[in-house]
């Protein structure tokens, strides 16, 4: 990274969610999308996809992450295996996680609590 920065590394484990900023973001782009569909085709499809990826600061093709993750908890492999139909490569959703979280569009989820540890053996 340029700035100096360190990368934050999540486990394979780890679920995201979207933020209260990423709920309202994949709400526009479902009325986006809905919008768009009463158009002509498939270039003001992409044109309404720029401009509202340019209106928040995202990349268009940023809005299929987001609806994805408004669907509920997902780890980056699911995200990848439900998204595996689009044509999107693991790399890729890695990618958008990775600028989805630092625009504040998505959160990690707490790690789940450790399990208490096993009641000592008694042996009389």
């Amino acid at each position: 990274m340029s700035d100096g920065a360190e990368k934050v590394r999540y486990g394979r484990a780890q679920k995201f969610r979207l933020s209260p900023k990423g709920s309202e973001a994949a709400a526009a782009y479902a009325a986006m999308i809905e919008a768009a569909r009463s158009g002509t085709g498939r270039a003001q499809f992409d044109a309404a996809r720029a401009t509202w990826g340019a209106s928040l600061g995202l990349a268009s093709d940023d809005g299929l992450y987001l609806v994805e993750f408004g669907a509920g908890e997902r780890t980056i492999a699911e995200a990848t295996r439900n998204l595996d139909g689009c044509g999107t490569t693991a790399k890729e959703v890695k990618d958008a996680v990775e600028r989805l979280l630092k625009c504040g569009m998505l959160e990690p989820l707490p790690a789940a609590p450790p399990p208490p540890p096993a009641a000592p053996r008694r042996y009389w």
